[in-house]
Parts: structure tokens; C-alpha cells; sequence
């Protein structure tokens, strides 16, 4: 009688080792392919805004004003055209008037349905300075939809890459508070960490 001998199967040191070392490789890659997208998007909104404004000039180079400017809150928004907008143009904009400032653009064929959206979800939309989002009264803003739409993560880095990091000046405003807080950034804070509201994003336009 002969007594058959099993060997155990398992892994090595050395498999396991190798196995670790993918694992972490592949979620490093997972963490790093997040900063990527994160990144794009911040880009892709200060490109879009730049969009917007380049549209707006020519806009006034064909027209002779800004879009928006002198028309009547009567015109519904998919039905405005320049033609519609007669009154005389004074630099200064209205709450209705602001609302027609992104429908002349992409009626007029200015700019594209595409580069009317934003990479937050939402459409660009243009509204005249209040207390509320800390921006300048009488001045036109560019903002990415309704307040606290956008995530601060990408509020925080555009300020901080694009303009000086206060969400309370500069061209790039917000209705975040000053400081390190999740609701709040300032001038060299890192806005990938501790950053978990939702806030206004607002890109001055005029004057």
C-alpha cells in the first residue's frame, strides 16, 4: 500500500509581493486618471467662458451693442432676435435684459448650443451683480446656472488659476466665504481637500 503524498498549493512572498504592487499601481492610476478629469474640467470652463466672451464682442462689432442691451423683456428668449432689440443701448444692464444676453448668442448662431453649456451640467447664463453672490452691482457676469450649482472643488481652482483666490474679488467670484473651511477658499488654499459644498461660479463680463 502506497501512501500518496500531497503538496500544498499557495502563494509565494514573491506573488503576493507582485499582486500588492499591481494593486497599488491600479489605484494610483484610478486616483491619478480622477486629478485628470477634475483638471479638465476646470479647463474646459475657463475655455468655455473665454468662448463666451470672444462671442460677445463680435456679437457688438456686428450689431453695434452688446447682446442684450436695449432689448425689451417682453421678447421671449427663443424668439429674440437683434432686430428685436431696438431700444437705444446704454451699457447698462437689467435683470431681463441679462436673461437674453446667451439666447441672442446661440440664436444668432454667434456661439454653438454646445458652447453655451458648461462642464458642470448646466447652461451659461449672464445676470447682473448682487450682494447675494458677492459681485459687483451694475457689472454683467457670466454664471454656471443657478447659485450654488457648481461644486467649490472647481469654484476654488479656477479663482486660484485663472485669478487671485478670493471669492470676494477679482473677475472670478463666488458666494463662498474666506477661509479653509468646506464652504469656504482663499488666496493659496488647496481646494482639492476639505472642499464639499456647492457653490456660485461667477466670471465678470462688463464693464
Amino acid at each position: 500500500m502506497f501512501l500518496r503524498y500531497t503538496r500544498q498549493q499557495g502563494f509565494t512572498l514573491v506573488e503576493l509581493a507582485t499582486v500588492l504592487v499591481i494593486i497599488g499601481l491600479i489605484l494610483g492610476l484610478a486616483f491619478k486618471g480622477k486629478d485628470l478629469v477634475d483638471g479638465a474640467k476646470v479647463k474646459s470652463a475657463q475655455a468655455g467662458a473665454n468662448k463666451v466672451l470672444a462671442a460677445m464682442n463680435i456679437y457688438a462689432e456686428r450689431y453695434g451693442r452688446y447682446p442684450g442691451d436695449g432689448c425689451s423683456a417682453a421678447e421671449p428668449p427663443g424668439a429674440t432676435t437683434p432686430a428685436n432689440c431696438n431700444e437705444a443701448p446704454n451699457g447698462s444692464y437689467t435683470a431681463a435684459e441679462a436673461a437674453l444676453f446667451m439666447p441672442l448668442l446661440t440664436n444668432t448662431r454667434i456661439l454653438s448650443h454646445a458652447d453655451a453649456r458648461t462642464p458642470f451640467g448646466a447652461n451659461w447664463q449672464a445676470g447682473v451683480g448682487q450682494a447675494g453672490t458677492q459681485t459687483q452691482a451694475n457689472a454683467l457676469y457670466l454664471t454656471a446656472g443657478a447659485a450654488a450649482q457648481v461644486d467649490l472643488r472647481y469654484v476654488c481652482a479656477m479663482d486660484m488659476q485663472y485669478d487671485d483666490g478670493d471669492p470676494a474679488a477679482g473677475n472670478i467670484r463666488s458666494d463662498a466665504g474666506s477661509g479653509d473651511g468646506p464652504d469656504q477658499y482663499r488666496a493659496g488654499d488647496d481646494c482639492w481637500s476639505n472642499k464639499t459644498s456647492m457653490q456660485s461660479l461667477n466670471i465678470r463680463l462688463l464693464p
